[in-house]
């Protein structure tokens, strides 16, 4: 079983949608525990990161495999997502 777990930020964002926006970011969260690999793989200064999209946001997570964890590093549109 994967557990996914949330840094700061994405807690914070989470906490500022309406339940349908929500709903569609826990479909998201649904795919990536059943398969972590499920997202497309992201390069540059996100390598090792994977992105996820739930339209109008993306997906921002990571995976370690030894302990099936999943941490959501940041969720948002994909405008400001990518913005330290």
């Amino acid at each position: 079983m994967t557990t996914i777990s949330f840094s700061k930020e994405a807690k914070k964002f989470l906490s500022k949608l309406n339940s349908a926006d929500r709903n569609k970011i826990a479909k998201a969260l649904k795919k990536i525990s059943a398969n972590p690999l499920v997202g497309e793989k992201l390069k540059g200064e996100y390598e090792g990161l994977f992105k996820l999209y739930a339209w109008p946001y993306r997906v921002i997570y990571g995976f370690e495999d030894t302990n099936k964890i999943v941490l959501v590093v940041t969720i948002g549109h994909r405008q400001g997502v990518y913005k330290k």
